[in-house]
């Protein structure tokens, strides 16, 4: 007898007979790992192949395909085994105990009724001791946000907490977490959807759908999400929808109730006026299941036959490029909800103007090039020709996922401490703090918890305490709680090992083990006359940084300084970003700026930086820039020759231009080269 995940997956599998599923869009499709997903194929497959019914194709590169021994006495069972199981997507069985907790707390959040253990015991195949046990953790998560899990005999499991405090209990656990590249994605929208919320409009689109009872899949919501902050932008920007085109929605429809509560807070919040014919729109989105069998009707092609057109050009540009987009199923799924709308508007002969096209055309102008270049080759674009407005819309979606991917390169680490309490929390707030931009923290445990973890998908070991050589397969660090500088760079070695090296460093815009003339070219890239300067003898720290913020800011077109001096600030309570004597390299946490800058000044005098380091008389800036399109690891690796080299200390001194810094600099270069060759 299947389980009800199992039976999912066959479902999955029976609707897409005709074509190989990845193990991403099967642990998409049941809410679960691909690890788990992977599981639960193996153990469909026995029994399909015991009781005679089929198999799972398995080829690699590829991914998962039902294949039937006896079609009729297949329809036969698979019938059977959906009406006893009553399969939906939230009553499957759920295994792991992460995805236990968000069942649960997915009950205890969206449900109507009540919620009782024995229905969680039933309807996740557990006992109630289990229940009980992921109770006692999701009431540990509940705690920061001053939420209370509480029981009672009649009543069952319910939650007490105010309502805005539920409300980002749901934003951080549903959508950060489950969502969370997505959101990320966001972020990087900042810049382009200036003056917009965009996490004040998620929680405005959940608050109205659980009010109307809408379900919506992630994508969906996400996708909705991005198009009313375009909407809001256009509208801000001056931008009029074109009002003579009709969507023919049932106003009495809560799809179109959910989508006018939606604009009239979005009006409220924004200060400004929302045409009626959004509204429509925002409805296509919220019932794009259902338009959809309409909107690709009236194409050449099935949907089917548009998701093959879109995932061949995908695999083009992964062969060209290094990405892995095709199995990318965010970016597939949201491209297809994204066609729906486009194909609609397309048949009408109509668009939208795009108040972002410049900005993408300019700042990821690559990308752009590559969806117009490579998704042009799709047939189903053969018969509706595009334009700038709607490729541009198409890009974000890849400009998204070539940022996820960049995401994704992180080496992944495990973190032990003796207990995995008090301490390890420090550790890894620390981590996070000094090594963000590098590592991905899967997870904290105490030493005892070792023999029960599954290693297959970590890089490294990072451990407060000696570990036996039983788990050298992974790399291990061993460093301070407290992660002192000389533990970081262990830490840093460790990931420019191999294994995570060839990992990190897939990506086309970064440097592969940069040669000395690698990091030369990138340094150069960022250094401008502009940025170069010589302050006078009574310049202080402060002062000179605030000189070279303005300078950045006057390249970027914008106000920065607050923001970086407290980023600097908070870098420096770390650890000291005096490089040497004479040398301070300082830097943000976080890249804030579109383009990658380093500002260079030099006070031939000396001045004081901190305790240890009285006397700088060198200061190099760097700024990376939010798309990590240079990585400032490797310009930061042309400052080495030159940390201790008194010769070159001399020589700066007498620089008065940008571009007699950059000969020196490039003198040095060529020596260390010269010496390594030799």
């Amino acid at each position: 007898m299947l389980s009800k995940k199992e039976t999912l997956i066959l479902k999955l599998l029976y609707e897409n007979k005709h074509r190989y599923l990845t193990s991403q869009e099967v642990a998409s499709g049941i809410s679960v790992s691909n690890r788990t997903a992977r599981k639960y194929l193996h153990s469909l497959n026995e029994q399909l192949e015991q009781i005679r019914m089929g198999n799972i194709n398995a080829k690699p590169g590829h991914g998962y395909q039902l294949k039937l021994y006896d079609g009729e006495a297949f329809e036969s069972f698979y019938l059977s085994e959906l009406k006893n199981k009553k399969i939906t997507q939230d009553s499957c069985i759920v295994q792991e105990s992460k995805d236990r907790q968000y069942t649960i707390l997915k009950y205890l959040f969206f449900d109507q009724g009540p919620v009782y253990v024995d229905h969680i015991a039933e309807e996740l195949f557990i006992s109630r001791s289990t229940v009980s046990n992921e109770l006692v953790e999701i009431k540990k998560q509940l705690k920061s946000y001053n939420i209370v899990l509480k029981h009672k005999s009649n009543k069952g499991i319910y939650l007490v907490g105010k309502e805005q405090s539920i409300r980002y209990f749901i934003m951080n656990y549903f959508f950060v977490s489950r969502l969370h590249d997505n959101l990320y994605t966001f972020s990087i929208y900042g810049h382009l959807l200036e003056g917009i919320n965009i996490e004040e409009i998620v929680i405005i689109v959940l608050d109205e759908c659980r009010e109307n009872k809408l379900r919506l899949s992630d994508f969906i919501i996400y996708n909705l999400v991005l198009h009313i902050g375009l909407a809001v932008k256009r509208i801000k920007s001056g931008f009029k929808m074109d009002s003579s085109v009709i969507v023919d929605i049932t106003p009495d429809l809560p799809e179109y109730q959910t989508a006018r509560a939606i604009i009239q807070r979005i009006e409220a919040s924004q200060g400004i006026v929302v045409p009626t014919e959004e509204a429509h729109f925002i409805a296509l989105h919220l019932l794009s299941k259902t338009s959809s069998a309409n909107v690709f009707k009236k194409t050449e092609y099935k949907e089917s036959e548009i998701r093959q057109q879109l995932l061949a050009v995908l695999s083009e540009i992964d062969q060209s490029t290094g990405y892995k987009l095709h199995k990318d199923s965010i970016l597939i799924e949201g491209l297809m909800l994204h066609f729906i709308p486009l194909f609609r508007r397309l048949q009408e002969k109509r668009t939208n103007e795009n108040p972002l096209m410049a900005d993408i055309k300019q700042q990821y102008q690559d990308i752009y090039e590559m969806t117009v270049s490579h998704l042009n080759k799709m047939a189903i674009f053969q018969t509706y020709p595009m334009n700038e407005n709607e490729w541009a819309y198409i890009a974000i979606h890849f400009i998204a996922a070539v940022e996820r991917f960049c995401n994704e390169q992180k080496a992944h680490v495990l973190v032990i401490c003796a207990t995995g309490l008090g301490s390890s929390q420090m550790l890894k707030n620390r981590l996070e703090r000094e090594l963000g931009s590098k590592i991905y923290i899967e997870k904290v445990i105490s030493y005892y918890e070792i023999v029960d973890q599954d290693l297959s998908e970590i890089d490294l070991i990072i451990s407060s305490i000696n570990v036996p050589t039983i788990l050298l397969g992974v790399p291990i660090v061993t460093v301070s709680v407290l992660l002192n500088e000389q533990d970081i760079e262990s830490i840093n070695q460790a990931i420019a090992a191999d294994r995570i090296t060839k990992k990190i460093d897939n990506l086309q815009f970064r440097c592969n083990q940069t040669t000395i003339n690698d990091r030369f070219s990138a340094f150069e890239q960022c250094v401008s006359e502009e940025l170069f300067f010589v302050a006078n003898e009574y310049a202080d720290k402060t002062t000179i940084l605030t000189e070279m913020l303005r300078r950045i800011e006057q390249k970027e077109e914008r106000a920065l300084k607050e923001t970086f001096m407290k980023q600097i600030k908070l870098r420096e309570s770390y650890s000291s970003v005096a490089f040497s004597n004479y040398l301070a390299v300082p830097h943000p946490i976080e890249p804030l700026t579109n383009a990658a800058h380093v500002a260079i000044a030099i006070q031939p005098e000396g001045f004081y930086w901190d305790q240890a380091h009285p006397n700088i008389q060198l200061v190099v800036l760097l700024s990376p820039d939010k798309f990590g399109h240079l990585n400032m690891d490797v310009i930061s690796q042309a400052l080495e020759p030159i940390l201790d080299n008194r010769e070159f200390q001399q020589a700066i001194l007498k620089c008065t231009s940008c571009q007699s810094f950059m000969e020196i600099l490039k003198n040095e270069t060529l020596n260390e080269r010269v010496v390594l060759e030799g």
